[in-house]
């Protein structure tokens, strides 16, 4: 039904109207379905209302690059129309129900296929939906914009931000109930706000649909009734053991498969990791992507009150195995508990974006053939660069998931670790342990042999077998220690460390390692998870494809 002629018609003179459209594949689904009727309980007026247009398959019959309108899997147009009296223009009434549409558009983005560009204009609040408005045309009509209008001639047209050159990959992990879903809920739309296009992904739902394709459960159900979900949970872990011994590798075919859902956003956050070391596991798969893991923490009574009193607890001891890049404490309710979640992914997940990356970044050059074959990551460089160490230590201090105040010391192994940690240490008043190779410390020391780096171990002229020493008595039992290097290869240099560390007093769960740069194809990760050291937290700054 078309609704011009609703409030005598906005163009009668009688009323004035405000749209934002957004694009979704379903209606039908109990979450959007819920947000749907919940908005328009709690519209601001009665003249606003939800127009539900269905486009149906013609919206696919053009490629998404044919035209600057690349919004093009999708069935349904929510037209989002805030309406007011004309006599009421520029009021609070008119400001409320502006606001409306945009809170509106901000619930739905998370779970939209888009939003309609034309609408759009200079508003800041429209950056976020401009992220979305143009599918993969996005970065394409960026550039142009500003070749072609440099001086903003056209000021009225609405913002086209480039697409962020970083992907992020966040697992969300935790037990069952502990709220992993509704927090990744959250922090998707704390990225969509800041216009950054974010998705979020359940691996399980994968195993939910065989599940139900074999035993004719209710899909919909086992994906959207968390009551329904519980009555058939040891059929479903039953089910997923069954097929995990005749298929080996069920669960990385998976994790492909939510990965590519990747391709159109720039934060995916996959929710129902089973990898007790999902990191290590997941990382060499793509090396060019940024991968972090976000374990949910919640205490057995709270899981088992937002299951169910009646449910059995499956709690897993595997979350002591490997070390999570961050730890979010959800023993809160739920709704209470959203302002805690926002102000998380506002300090850890959004800085992930910010252009002191991303100009980090830019001062690392490629070398080709240093040495043949390699294609060398100078990170060095950075040293050499103006202002480039001032950069990487404020990232480093900001970056950091722990607490600095809490640290107290610092060590490093060198040459280069020491061009970055020296500064750092100086920055927050820390003291720093020198690690050198062997025979260059005064006695006493304690002495550990190392394998070559793996850069190292490409040149010839390089041994395979060097020794690393560090006086004694600088690390006391219990001591906080961060361990900074330049670079996380094959994990060799930083092994040896680690386990020096270990043999002058300190404890695995008490260092944390931060590196400015880390090439997952090497497994470095996976060889520190074997050598013992899955429970240090490593976290580094930029990640590379190759050497």
């Amino acid at each position: 039904m078309y609704m011009s002629k609703m409030h005598g018609g906005h163009g009668g003179g009688k009323t004035s109207s405000f749209k934002r459209c957004i694009f979704l594949k379903s209606v039908g689904d109990v979450k959007k379905a819920g947000i749907l009727v919940d908005v328009v309980k709690n519209r601001p007026s009665p003249l606003c209302y939800l127009h539900l247009l269905h486009g149906g398959q013609a919206v696919s019959d053009v490629a998404e690059t044919a035209t600057a309108f690349g919004c093009r899997d999708w069935m349904f147009a929510c037209v989002i129309t805030a309406v007011w009296p004309c006599d009421q223009d520029g009021t609070a009434t008119a400001r409320e129900a502006v606001q409306w549409a945009y809170d509106v558009a901000e619930k739905l983005l998370p779970l939209s296929a888009g939003a309609y560009g034309a609408d759009l204009g200079p508003d800041t609040r429209d950056k976020a939906l401009a992220t979305w408005a143009f599918g993969p045309n996005r970065t394409r009509l960026a550039e142009l914009k500003h070749r072609l209008d440099p001086d903003n001639v056209l000021a009225y047209a609405c913002t086209l931000p480039k697409a962020p050159k970083l992907k992020l990959v966040i697992l969300v992990t935790g037990e069952s109930g502990s709220g992993k879903d509704y927090r990744a809920d959250i922090w998707a739309s704390v990225f969509t706000t800041s216009a950054i296009r974010a998705r979020v992904v359940s691996i399980g739902d994968e195993t939910k649909r065989e599940y139900a394709a074999a035993t004719g459960s209710d899909l919909r159900r086992l994906l959207t009734d968390r009551a329904y979900k519980e009555e058939h949970r040891s059929a479903l872990t039953e089910f997923f053991q069954g097929q995990l011994k005749k298929r080996p590798e069920l669960l990385k075919d998976h994790f492909l498969k939510a990965m590519k859902n990747l391709a159109d956003v720039d934060v995916l956050m996959i929710t129902g990791m089973r990898d007790e070391a999902p990191l290590v596991t997941f990382s060499p798969l793509f090396p060019d992507t940024k991968l972090i893991e976000v374990r949910i923490q919640t205490s057995q009574w709270i899981r088992r009150i937002r299951r169910g009193r009646g449910c059995q607890d499956d709690s897993d001891s595997s979350e002591a195995k490997a070390a999570a890049t961050f730890t979010f404490d959800n023993d809160t309710d739920s709704r209470m508990g959203t302002e805690k979640v926002e102000s998380f992914a506002k300090r850890h997940l959004l800085s992930f974006f910010h252009e002191d990356l991303e100009r980090l970044a830019g001062m690392v050059p490629t070398i080709p053939d240093y040495p043949t074959p390699v294609e060398f990551r100078h990170v060095l460089n950075i040293v050499s660069s103006p202002n480039g160490l001032r950069l990487c230590n404020s990232l480093f201090k900001t970056h950091f998931a722990g607490d600095w105040a809490k640290v107290d010391v610092i060590a490093s192994c060198e040459a280069g670790g020491f061009l970055f940690a020296s500064p750092l240490a100086q920055q927050v008043d820390k003291p720093l342990i020198p690690i050198r190779k062997a025979g260059k410390l005064p006695p006493p020391v304690v002495l550990i042999s190392k394998s070559s780096s793996h850069i190292s171990s490409l040149a010839e002229h390089y041994a395979t077998e060097e020794g690393i020493e560090m006086n004694p008595d600088l690390v006391s039992d219990g001591a906080s220690v961060v361990v900074v290097d330049d670079v996380l290869a094959s994990g060799r240099t930083l092994c040896a460390v680690l386990r020096l560390l270990c043999e002058t007093g300190a404890r695995v769960e008490d260092i944390s390692v931060m590196v400015v740069a880390e090439f997952p194809y090497h497994d470095g990760r996976g060889f520190l998870q074997r050598e013992g050291f899955g429970g240090v937290n490593i976290q580094s700054l930029l990640v590379f494809a190759g050497a």
